[in-house]
């Protein structure tokens, strides 16, 4: 059987053309979507944002890929139906954390000793002796969110902040008090959730990308398809 036009179980044929297609529109930036998620869940960085109420960097499979490559998934998805599932535990993992974000978020936004805080360390006191103002140490966030930028640093375990972020100065200096603020008996359980939703995500990354790079070794052996070509050399590797 020639390796260039695999009858698949279903009767269809795979092409060196098609495997290219996969590769540089699924599984490649599949990857390296999945690398960086490992990345950040194994850092117990979930990349909250408060607004809109999403994860920035780890997503459902789907949200990877460009609108145009999402049917050379589909069509890749009919051939390999253990990546189907695959995908499927990985976007229900991020779901589920997802929501434990949020309502970790609401939890410790809400805890007085956040408001108790917030209040200590801009007090005129506090911000007499940064010779800032309160608005200098949010920037564009109106004092309705404040609290709500305090609680989403907390969920996503900051370290310190780089300088061009405008809560840096306020956040870097008390940190550690913040951070204390999700110890609390009242808010623990909340962050125990979302760290267990965080490792199974993670679990779930190393299944999909362990899925993918064996998919992607068999069709590059398969059909004599690099895993990567040099561009503007793709028609001349499939000609």
């Amino acid at each position: 059987m020639s390796k260039k036009s695999r009858t698949t179980a279903k009767g269809h044929k795979i092409g060196p053309r098609i495997v290219r297609a996969w590769f540089d529109t699924v599984i490649n930036p599949l990857l390296r979507a999945l690398e960086t998620e490992q990345r950040l869940l194994k850092e117990r960085n979930w990349t909250w944002r408060f607004r809109p109420a999403d994860l920035e960097l780890i997503h459902p499979v789907r949200v990877h890929l460009e609108v145009d490559a999402r049917d050379n998934l589909d069509q890749c998805l009919e051939f390999f139906p253990n990546l189907g599932m695959g995908i499927e535990e990985h976007d229900t993992a991020v779901s589920h954390l997802l929501e434990n974000c949020k309502t970790l978020q609401q939890t410790i936004q809400e805890n007085p000793a956040l408001r108790e805080k917030y209040e200590a360390v801009t007090s005129p006191e506090a911000l007499g002796k940064l010779g800032v103002t309160v608005n200098d140490l949010f920037g564009a966030y109106p004092p309705a969110d404040h609290l709500a930028v305090l609680a989403q640093y907390i969920v996503n375990n900051s370290s310190e902040l780089p300088d061009y972020f405008a809560p840096a100065r306020l956040w870097n200096q008390h940190r550690d008090a913040f951070m204390a603020i999700a110890e609390d008996s009242s808010i623990r359980p909340y962050r125990d959730a979302v760290d267990q939703a965080g490792t199974a995500a993670l679990r779930t990354v190393e299944r999909l990308t362990a899925i993918l790079r064996q998919r992607r070794q068999e069709l590059s052996l398969e059909h004599d398809v690099p895993y990567m070509v040099p561009a503007g050399s793709v028609q001349e590797m499939v000609g």
